[in-house]
């Protein structure tokens, strides 16, 4: 590999060889590259490689390219692999650079995995590469990043922009297309954390079990449609309200106890400075009391009465219980 002076007319941008991203994604360059192209060129040299004495492949560093392009450059110095190079160590090459900037996608890996397996076994590939992606050298990894390419594009499309979880996805995988695609709708819509898009999974796998119905005829429901749909409602409030409403409906009893608790709390009007917390999941009648005082004195005429309170009540059993 050498610097050499190419004619960027001689790069052959429909050639997606060493491309980790998939072809329906769009390659989109950042302004600032393009900004600081036009005031110093390209400072960090692309990688090609030669497919004849005037067709060049891109293995790294597109956007600069493009960018290049876009400001009307003719010419790009580039570290030039010539066409005898090996296509592991091209692939290896195109994976540093990627690393350098930041961890692949887990599309980006997919894609990574597919087209070097073209040339290598699995375990070639696992004891090479996964360790410089921060993982173990098992083919365990790369058979599961693969399973994601059996996704529909705009599942693909949310995964590699962070949109949709990946973990969620090979869960997504396991199910029919129409429950898939019901489930990824929502995700996108509302843009759910990690932590609520796997809630909504096994919720509404859950529940459509329990009702005997498919998952998308489960999130036909009209209550479902007026949380989505509503007028006046965020997305953090339609988000919410979904959650809300598919934890009452998984655990209709935990719902009614929690109901009864809050109007029994209502009830008491307690001060601000007062609060009453019920046992997780009501698994037990206990109650904590709690009370917030400014400082000690406070505390302290607030203690007398407590304690007048509970010498009353244990005088009438017959009992002492605070002594000086």
């Amino acid at each position: 590999m050498h610097i050499s002076r190419i004619s960027i007319n001689n790069i052959d941008f429909s050639d997606s060889t060493y491309s980790l991203t998939p072809s329906f994604i769009p390659v989109s360059v950042p302004p600032v590259l393009t900004k600081s192209i036009k005031r110093c060129g390209i400072l960090h040299p692309p990688v090609v490689k030669e497919k004849s004495s005037s067709s060049f492949a891109i293995v790294s560093g597109r956007k600069r390219l493009l960018a290049a392009l876009e400001d009307k450059g003719t010419t790009c110095d580039c570290h030039k692999l010539t066409d005898k190079a090996d296509a592991l160590d091209t692939f290896a090459i195109c994976l540093e650079e990627s690393l350098l900037s930041s961890p692949l996608t887990p599309v980006e890996r997919a894609v990574f995995f597919r087209k070097v397996l073209a040339h290598t076994d699995e375990k070639t590939v696992a004891s090479r590469f996964l360790p410089l992606m921060g993982h173990s050298p098992s083919v365990y990894h790369i058979q599961r990043d693969l399973r994601l390419l059996e996704l529909e594009e705009p599942l693909l499309v949310s995964i590699h922009e962070g949109i949709l979880d990946d973990k969620v996805a090979f869960e997504l995988c396991k199910i029919p297309f129409s429950d898939r695609l019901s489930l990824y709708e929502i995700i996108e819509a509302l843009r759910l954390s990690v932590g609520n898009q796997k809630k909504l999974l096994i919720t509404c796998r859950e529940l459509a079990v329990r009702n005997n119905v498919t998952i998308a005829n489960f999130l036909r429901n009209q209550s479902i449609d007026e949380i989505l749909n509503h007028d006046s409602a965020n997305i953090p409030q339609k988000t919410t309200n979904l959650m809300k409403w598919l934890t009452d409906e998984r655990f209709p009893r935990l719902s009614q106890a929690e109901k009864e608790f809050k109007s029994f709390i209502a009830n008491l009007s307690l001060p601000e400075e007062a609060r009453i917390e019920h046992s997780p999941s009501f698994e037990k009648d206990e109650l904590l009391f709690s009370l917030k005082c400014a400082n000690r004195e406070s505390f302290l005429l607030v203690w007398r009465n407590i304690e007048k309170l509970f010498k009353r009540e244990n005088k009438e059993k017959g009992k002492t219980i605070f002594t000086h």
